[in-house]
């Protein structure tokens, strides 16, 4: 190996190349992320001490510039990390295949409107430049989750909105932020009695834990007082199992005729 090459491969050029290939990139919530490691060496040999690989989110959080203006702030989130410590020589062109699998965790916000989850991946080597890799992951809704949205939907509702927004430490979220569903109505007995409906998941293994936000539509000149003041917001809790699936439609039905 000559000396100019190696000191090419410290500052990356020439370097190994890493590649996570994805055995399926619709994943929800719980399921098991798997797939294989591709690395390929560079023009010289290197020492890999590690590889680490992260499930990563992004979310938005609203703060008040010194004008006292309300800007946003684009953020990430780790939600996971799997480490491969596996300590290896790759030799130049050299191709090697590590496999890997872990789960994806219960609270990854649904792939909907700007909410992006993705995999990086990380050779850790020895005296150079790290390499890296970053793989889109579709965040599919898990079977409770899909079953208040099918819900909503057969009552009329539709999904228009999402986004991940940050919140303040709370005892209800091990995240600094909480994915929020907004619906409108677009038919059925509820049309034209809401502004929106607002949802957040919490999963919790076999149950999920419904936050419903229900923002029921100004009437009048007391309505306009009303949504000026919030005073139309209302919210419920629903708790779902698996034995809730045949009669949610029914359950959520009774909660937003409760708060219309």
């Amino acid at each position: 190996m000559s000396f100019f090459k190696k000191v090419l491969g410290t500052v990356g050029i020439g370097a190994a190349k890493v590649d996570a290939i994805l055995e399926y990139n619709q994943i929800a919530p719980g399921e098991e992320i798997s797939g294989t490691v591709k690395i390929v060496g560079g023009k010289v040999e290197q020492e890999i001490n590690k590889i680490d690989l992260n499930v990563v989110c992004n979310y938005t959080v609203e703060k008040e510039n010194d004008d006292g203006e309300s800007v946003t702030i684009n953020k990430n989130h780790t939600l996971a990390k799997y480490h491969i410590n596996e300590s290896f020589t790759i030799s130049p062109s050299e191709e090697k295949l590590i496999p890997f699998a872990f789960d994806l965790a219960l609270e990854a916000p649904i792939t909907v409107g700007q909410s992006r989850t993705w995999l990086t991946t990380n050779l850790d080597i020895d005296m150079a430049l790290d390499k890296s890799d970053k793989d889109f992951i579709h965040v599919t809704p898990t079977e409770l989750q899909q079953a208040v949205i099918d819900s909503l939907e057969e009552l009329g509702f539709k999904l228009y909105e999402s986004d991940c927004e940050g919140i303040e430490s709370a005892s209800f979220s091990r995240l600094p932020f909480v994915q929020e569903l907004e619906f409108k109505t677009i038919s059925g007995d509820f049309h034209g009695r809401f502004d929106e409906v607002e949802v957040v998941f919490f999963n919790r293994g076999e149950q999920l834990e419904v936050i419903f936000e229900i923002d029921r539509k100004a009437k009048g000149l007391m309505g306009f007082f009303a949504e000026a003041l919030d005073l139309d917001e209302s919210n419920a809790r629903l708790v779902v199992t698996e034995d809730d699936i045949e009669d949610l439609e029914d359950q959520i039905y009774t909660i937003l005729e409760a708060n219309s």
